[in-house]
C-alpha cells in the first residue's frame, strides 16, 4: 500500500467539510475571510521580520562604534614616552631621589643602591606628598618595582620602595 494513498482519504475527510462550509458562505463573507487571512499573514510576517531588523540595526550600530573605537585607538601615539619627561640614568638616580624626596616633604630614612639603576628606599612623610612624588618619578621613566606602605590616622606614610631606572 502506498503511504500517500493512506493519507489521501484522511486529507479528503478533512478538506471536504471545509470546502462545503466555504461554498455555503456568502460571497461577501468569503471576501472578508480572504482579506482577514491576508491581513493575518502579513501581520505574522511583520512580527517575524521586525525583531530581525531591530537586531540588524543594533549590530550595525555596535559595528560602527567598534570601528570608531579602533580608529581612535590607532590614532593614539605608539608609546606614552612622548608624554613623559627625560629619562634619569642609573648613576644619577640616587641624587635625584634624595633631592626630589626632600622637595616633596618626605624624610628619606634609608637608601641602598643595589646594581646600577636599582635602588631600595625607606621614606616617611605625608601620604599625598608621597603619591605625588611617585607620580613624578614615573614621569621621569623611573619604574616602581615593589612598594609597601603603612599609613597612620594622620595620613603620615611609612613606605618602602624598590625603584629602577634604565
Amino acid at each position: 500500500m502506498n503511504p500517500s494513498s493512506a493519507t489521501t482519504p484522511a486529507k479528503t475527510a478533512l478538506v471536504t467539510p471545509l470546502r462545503q462550509r466555504w461554498q455555503r458562505l456568502a460571497t461577501r463573507e468569503q471576501r472578508a475571510l480572504q482579506a482577514l487571512t491576508v491581513f493575518a499573514g502579513l501581520t505574522g510576517l511583520y512580527l517575524l521580520w521586525q525583531p530581525q531588523q531591530q537586531a540588524l540595526a543594533q549590530a550595525e550600530q555596535r559595528y560602527t562604534e567598534e570601528t570608531q573605537l579602533l580608529h581612535d585607538l590607532q590614532q593614539l601615539p605608539a608609546s606614552t614616552s612622548s608624554l613623559r619627561g627625560p629619562a634619569i640614568s642609573g648613576d644619577a638616580l640616587p641624587g635625584m631621589l634624595a633631592r626630589s624626596s626632600s622637595l616633596a616633604g618626605l624624610n628619606l630614612e634609608r637608601m641602598d643602591q643595589e646594581d646600577e639603576g636599582r635602588v631600595n628606599l625607606s621614606l616617611e612623610g605625608p601620604l599625598n606628598g608621597l603619591i605625588t612624588w611617585i607620580d613624578q618619578l614615573e614621569q621621569q621613566h623611573v619604574s616602581v618595582l615593589s612598594f609597601s606602605i603603612e599609613v597612620n590616622k594622620d595620613a603620615m606614610a611609612n613606605a618602602r620602595l624598590q625603584l629602577h631606572s634604565p
